[in-house]
């Protein structure tokens, strides 16, 4: 952390550098993202509100995964792509009546309403793929800063899933996003530990996580 310290101390303060990317050079950035906002609204939302809600459990984790492809196209301004893909939904298990297949609640030998313990999963599969457009505002030998704007297409997959199956809780699956537009405008920075290898870290909202990291390999 001191070393990030003192290169960010550097560029304020206009120690100069020879330029870490310049025409021509080729970056390829994998990363995580936090949070996947989906589990994060997910996370414990039944709670203490409902009690007929047991092992509620979020489906998924909290992060997305990702990568970017850069070229760049003059020595300050890089197009390129960014995809990234995140899992979100929720399980939990209930007690209801049993239905027989026309919807009927079924009972026992003494009339008594049965009852049994089903689950139900809810999952949400989002792939985000899109051009990429980065102004590089700082260049120094170690430190690469930039601002950028990407925008593309969205697919979801969605599906949800009650067993045992009823004819009272029917399986749904749903394919494509509501709107299959994605945007994403963003502030980073890359720190090479070499001349090829280092880390990247980006700010942004929409299209991701809000905090995005991993390596930066450049050719």
């Amino acid at each position: 952390m001191k070393k990030i310290y003192v290169l960010i101390f550097a560029v304020i303060g206009g120690v100069s550098a020879k330029a870490q990317m310049g025409q021509g050079n080729i970056s390829i950035d994998p990363y995580i993202g936090v949070p996947n906002w989906a589990n994060s609204l997910f996370y414990n939302q039944y709670e203490g509100n409902e009690t007929n809600v047991q092992d509620y459990k979020v489906v998924g984790s909290m992060l997305s995964y990702g990568g970017r492809f850069e070229y760049m196209a003059s020595d300050k301004v890089g197009v390129g792509a960014d995809v990234n893909y995140e899992v979100s939904g929720y399980s939990y298990k209930f007690d209801d009546y049993v239905y027989d297949a026309n919807g009927n609640m079924l009972t026992d030998a003494n009339g008594d309403y049965l009852i049994t313990q089903y689950q139900t999963t809810y999952s949400a599969k989002k792939l985000r793929a899109m051009f990429r457009l980065n102004y590089h505002f700082v260049q120094e030998e170690k430190l690469d800063m930039y601002a950028g704007f990407a925008g593309g297409y969205k697919s979801v997959n969605r599906g949800s899933e009650t067993n045992p199956t009823t004819s009272s809780y029917t399986d749904a699956n749903l394919n494509g996003a509501l709107v299959p537009v994605t945007l994403r405008v963003a502030i980073g920075a890359k720190m090479y530990f070499t001349q090829n290898i280092g880390a990247h870290v980006e700010l942004g909202a929409f299209g991701g996580g809000l905090l995005q990291a991993g390596l930066s390999v450049k050719f």
